[in-house]
């Protein structure tokens, strides 16, 4: 039987649900074979469409690329900020690492996507603008981190400058070595959080 896939925009389809189809496939696409060997044309058939219906949402693989970002991070981020009108820096830490535990298992190709980013990003600059909330979201949560630790008297030791770079590493590399082991656990969270109270 004759693939009958549409060749132009989808009728029949809501737009939105179209487009959600795209970024859930090329999501996979992107962790899975990288930002330079996902191919639009075989993202384009996982989602059930041509390549020409593909680029009717999305021109290029950029501007998808993009789209998938945008649609990950709003999904990922507000599940960790929250935690940041926590009453201790402790409980802020333990509540957002507890999401992206919770997130990793539930939705792995978020958690999956979102690690494989920075090193996109060493390869391929001109995506920097494209995902520019993200370093904007690491900074606003590691100084707001800091902030509360410092308004609770959790931090008194060390320079700001220095207590974003310690929680990047830490947290971020949780995060990263949880991915690649593909063994993200409550063991090591209690022992992080652990570690960053006696800062």
């Amino acid at each position: 039987m004759v693939d009958k896939r549409s060749s132009g925009r989808p009728t029949g389809k809501d737009s939105t649900e179209v487009r959600d189809a795209y970024i859930k496939a090329a999501r996979i696409h992107f962790t899975e074979n990288g930002y330079s060997n996902a191919s639009m044309s075989t993202i384009a058939k996982d989602a059930g469409y041509t390549p020409t219906a593909l680029r009717h949402h999305f021109p290029n693989k950029m501007e998808l690329y993009s789209a998938v970002f945008a649609a990950t991070a709003n999904e990922v981020y507000p599940q960790i900020v929250r935690h940041l009108y926590s009453p201790s820096m402790a409980q802020a830490i333990e509540g957002s690492m507890a999401n992206m535990h919770r997130i990793s298992n539930n939705s792995p190709e978020y958690t999956y996507f979102l690690a494989r980013v920075p090193s996109e990003l060493r390869k391929f600059p001109e995506l920097s603008d494209r995902v520019e909330v993200r370093e904007n979201f690491t900074e606003f949560f590691y100084s707001s981190l800091i902030a509360l630790g410092r308004k609770t008297g959790e931090l008194e030791n060390l320079t700001d400058e220095l207590h974003i770079k310690f929680f990047r590493i830490a947290m971020q590399g949780w995060i990263y070595e949880g991915h690649y082991s593909q063994n993200v656990n409550l063991t090591t969270q209690t022992a992080l959080v652990k570690l960053l109270q006696r800062l």
